[in-house]
């Protein structure tokens, strides 16, 4: 794989072990809900941001035929 091409990979799979993480931190609703209102929204757009990015990733991945 070139240099960009394992970059890109990584992030991908950075992105998407954070996104789970936050995924499952939203849905553990007892801790959740310990937060205020105000970080629970920001968290929520944050989630949305980063879904669309993973999407964008994983298509440049699949435009360069990395494994996704």
């Amino acid at each position: 794989m070139k240099p960009f091409e394992l970059r890109l990979a990584e992030h991908h799979a950075r992105n998407r072990r954070h996104l789970k993480n936050l995924e499952n931190f939203v849905n553990d609703t007892a801790r959740f809900s310990r937060i205020s209102e105000e970080e629970q929204s920001l968290i929520e757009i944050q989630i949305g941001h980063m879904r669309a990015l993973h999407t964008v990733l994983e298509s440049r991945m699949i435009i360069h035929k990395i494994p996704v």
